[in-house]
């Protein structure tokens, strides 16, 4: 495990010292897919630093699917509420894309992120990721569900690093907060217009150019947030060494 926080983006800005101190309370372990992290309610155990793949924070409404409010990938972290001070999660927490992650138990970094460059970088990606929220909500109101699904299919695409992933009809419905009949219209239409390519629960980027063009503009924004949140970290890094 020695280097395997260079793959998660906060981590790899870490000054030598605190890696130092934060490494050995690590375990690196492999998230399979549809695998829960935490639940609605109950309290955050543990904080995952993902390393490969992508995990779902959802939110229950009325009863109904869970919908989704943002992911996390390589860039980021799993367990923000508990590192804000929340005693208990006020989402679920399912992988996405299966994958690996860098564990470790909340108290643990509590103490060690208190006044540190970890705190920063945690803070200006908190900062990301309540831009993604506001985006998300907007977006949902606002867009086609074609238009969504994109910005969607991008995103995961970006945190997986991977042109081909798992992802099933049903899943997906969950995750824009549709059925499953729109879901199978708009990815259709995606299909026919030659920008992905969907078998057996697999789909495929085909058209990465084409896929961007198709999307609306909130990704472009939700990137945005996140690279210039990055910049600043790498900053705050580079300050600390």
């Amino acid at each position: 495990m020695t280097d395997a926080y260079r793959r998660n983006r906060i981590l790899a800005q870490l000054p030598r010292a605190e890696l130092t101190r934060l490494l050995p309370s690590f375990k690196e372990v492999n998230l399979d897919f549809k695998e829960q992290l935490f639940e609605e309610g109950k309290p955050i155990d543990h904080a995952y630093f993902m390393l490969t793949g992508v995990v779902s924070l959802l939110v229950l409404v009325d009863g109904e699917e869970p919908i989704e409010a943002g992911t996390i990938g390589y860039e980021g972290m799993v367990g923000l509420p508990a590192f804000l001070g929340a005693s208990k999660a006020p989402w679920r927490a399912l992988c996405q894309v299966a994958g690996t992650a860098l564990r470790i138990e909340v108290t643990r970094l509590l103490e060690a992120a208190h006044e540190t460059t970890l705190e920063r970088l945690l803070l200006r990606y908190t900062n990301a990721m309540m831009s993604m929220f506001a985006q998300t909500a907007a977006c949902n109101r606002a867009h086609s569900l074609e238009e969504r699904m994109c910005r969607w299919l991008l995103l995961t695409h970006d945190r997986a690093r991977t042109d081909t992933f798992s992802l099933t009809q049903e899943f997906m419905g969950q995750m824009l907060g549709v059925r499953r009949p729109s879901v199978s219209l708009a990815g259709s239409a995606l299909q026919k217009a030659g920008l992905i390519r969907y078998t057996r629960g697999r789909v495929t980027i085909t058209d990465r150019a084409g896929l961007e063009e198709a999307s609306c503009e909130c990704y472009e924004r939700v990137q945005r947030q996140f690279e210039d949140g990055m910049e600043a970290n790498r900053s705050a890094g580079r300050a600390a060494r």
